[in-house]
């Protein structure tokens, strides 16, 4: 089937320029700007970036009529309903358009839906998306919900869907039978299970802010967390560090949308169980028997969670406040999408019917399992992807940041109950902190920008003065560190840390330090933020007091109010003053947690992303 194997990336067609709304007198969705509101501890400023196709990038306009529509018309015009489709959708779309007859010309143009989003409810930032659509099919109803949430009044309640996909996870087939699937049932648990543990799957996802099963992907993930802590804020709170971790980790393997997914994949993809590569991805139905269809080298195997999915809808979502003639256009293309040949041609496109029936390439020699998927109970809220997305903004951005280590005397001591697994011998306070600090570098993508330095102050004949040494300098984790790259000079650095036998902390000094670092050279769209590991209170010899400090950082917060930079500190052992600390990470934005063992510590920084939610 030569050519099938980018079938599924979708014409695209010349953006619809600006001539105002059809039939509408000029009137158009509403623009007003809605805030986002995700600000949250460790992170400045918020929202998201949409995605727009890019002109020129294939296809054609979708423009079709019936062969003499204007001439045989009333006043020998016809009239022309613009309607916006998911790529996805629109090839199939289009074939039915150009089928219909009378005095209609329908102008299908294939529009991202989280493009069309940004649009109608006025936070788009550029685009090609200039002017609103009488008929709007987006990928999921999901869309529609997050446009009413952001401020779109217009958009006509209860659309009608025109298709369906089910939500699965996309999985290699080598892949997919090593683990037994699917042969025994396969969950967002087992996600979850592989987040938390080995990570031996590399998942990768369509940026939820861009696509429709991205978005799919991480409510339902969500759902999954969240819902067995019930109304118990303990587990809430501990459900929410989960929720951050996997999105985190999720956010290290972005790509810009479904297509750019799936066209990566012969080259990015796993091939075999221990071959490396993208090995589990959410994706739509269709898009794995499309793919599939292709005769590719390693085919993908659809998995349905065993727990429950969603169904892809392509609602059928009308401009409300069109004039007669646009009204009944799109109602009479509403009639001929549903009617027999339609549903047949979106069938043979790998769509199930609005009420899930499957037919045409949707067969198990095509990786997909015909009979009707187990689905989740529906969203009657309306709320539940907007605020979802708003979760990922926060907790999945990338950050700028520096790593500061106590390395005094205390840290030195050993941690009741905590022992190296090989040699049995006690554990000390920075060897648990250096072990927690290596296993957290993975939560951190190749576009954060991370240092580390340490502190501890010179012996009291030498006048006690704070000693702060920059062993890795501040930048991308990416970038080339000596023979290797910042990353692995972190991790080889970390391990390398000693204390300093009889020396005290002067952490007062170092916090100030290192927020006036992380300041100069504040980026956008990162979390700018300080993370202190220390066992001790500062000892006030030639340093600063706590209300001094506390001083200095307001001042800077005051002349850059644009600019936030959250420090947070993880205290260690009894011998830390938390109500002092809490006080000076509040004029920072950030917090004061305390750890005693690993896990605490690896907790107590994700309740810190985690946190972050609870500041809107």
């Amino acid at each position: 089937m030569a050519g099938r194997h980018r079938s599924y990336d979708g014409p695209n067609s010349t953006p619809r320029r600006n001539s105002g709304p059809s039939g509408s007198n000029g009137s158009s969705f509403p623009t007003g700007l809605v805030a986002v509101g995700t600000v949250l501890v460790l992170a400045a400023g918020g929202g998201y970036v949409l995605y727009s196709k890019k002109p020129g990038a294939g296809g054609d306009a979708g423009h079709s009529a019936a062969g003499n529509a204007g001439s045989s018309c009333a006043g020998g015009t016809a009239t022309t309903l613009n309607v916006d489709a998911s790529p996805d959708v629109y090839a199939a779309v289009k074939t039915v358009a150009d089928a219909m007859t009378g005095c209609v010309r329908i102008n299908v143009t294939s529009v991202e839906s989280a493009a069309v989003t940004a649009y109608l409810s006025g936070t788009a930032k550029g685009g090609d998306v200039t002017s609103a659509p009488d008929v709007w099919i987006p990928d999921s109803s999901m869309w529609v919900d997050v446009a009413r949430a952001k401020g779109a009044k217009t958009l006509a309640d209860n659309p009608a869907p025109i298709a369906a996909s089910p939500l699965v996870i996309g999985m290699p087939k080598p892949v997919a039978a090593a683990n037994g699937w699917p042969d025994q049932a396969f969950g967002w648990r087992d996600l979850l299970k592989d987040f938390k543990t080995d990570n031996k799957l590399q998942t990768a996802i369509p940026d939820p802010a861009n696509s429709g099963p991205g978005l799919a992907a991480i409510t339902l993930l969500r759902t999954v967390v969240m819902t067995p802590a019930g109304p118990d804020k303990a587990k809430q709170q501990q459900a929410l560090q989960n929720l951050t971790l996997v999105y985190r980790l999720m956010s290290n393997n972005v790509s810009s949308s479904m297509n750019s997914l799936l066209t990566d994949l012969p080259t990015k993809g796993a091939t075999a169980a221990s071959s490396g590569g993208i090995a589990a991805f959410p994706a739509t139905e269709q898009k794995i028997a499309a793919y599939n269809a292709a005769s590719p080298a390693t085919p993908l195997l659809a998995l349905y969670p065993a727990e429950g999915t969603m169904m892809m809808d392509y609602p059928y979502s009308i401009r409300a406040g069109l004039d007669p003639a646009h009204a009944a256009a799109a109602a009479d293309f509403q009639t001929l999408l549903h009617g027999p040949s339609a549903v047949n041609t979106l069938q043979k496109a790998g769509f199930r019917d609005p009420n899930g029936a499957a037919a045409g390439i949707l067969t198990p020699a095509e990786g997909v399992n015909p009979a009707m998927p187990v689905l989740m109970p529906p969203d009657t809220s309306h709320t539940a992807a907007d605020t979802t997305l708003s979760v990922w903004g926060t907790t999945s951005e990338q950050t700028r940041g520096l790593v500061v280590m106590d390395v005094s005397g205390s840290m030195g001591l050993t941690v009741p109950g905590q022992t190296d697994p090989a040699t049995h011998t006690p554990l000390t306070r920075l060897q648990i902190t250096v072990a927690a600090c290596t296993n957290g570098l993975h939560l951190f993508g190749n576009n954060s920008e991370l240092g580390l330095w340490t502190f501890t102050t010179k012996p009291r004949a030498d006048g006690g003065g704070t000693v702060r040494t920059e062993v890795v300098p501040l930048g991308p984790l990416s970038a080339p560190v000596g023979q290797t790259d910042r990353r692995g000079a972190l991790d080889t650095a970390l391990q390398q840390l000693s204390v300093h036998p009889g020396s005290r902390n002067g952490l007062y000094d170092t916090i100030l330090d290192a927020y006036k670092t992380v300041l100069n050279g504040w980026a956008e769209n990162k979390v700018n933020a300080i993370v202190v590991f220390t066992d001790g209170k500062d000892d006030g010899l030639n340093s600063m007091s706590a209300d001094e400090l506390i001083g200095r950082l307001n001042a800077l917060k005051a002349a850059n109010p644009s600019h936030t930079v959250r420090v947070m500190v993880v205290a260690l052992g009894s011998g830390v003053d938390l109500t002092t600390l809490s006080r000076i990470t509040g004029a920072a934005s950030g917090q004061a947690l305390h750890a005693d063992t690993p896990a605490d510590i690896g907790n107590a920084v994700m309740a810190g992303f985690a946190g972050r939610l609870n500041d809107k």
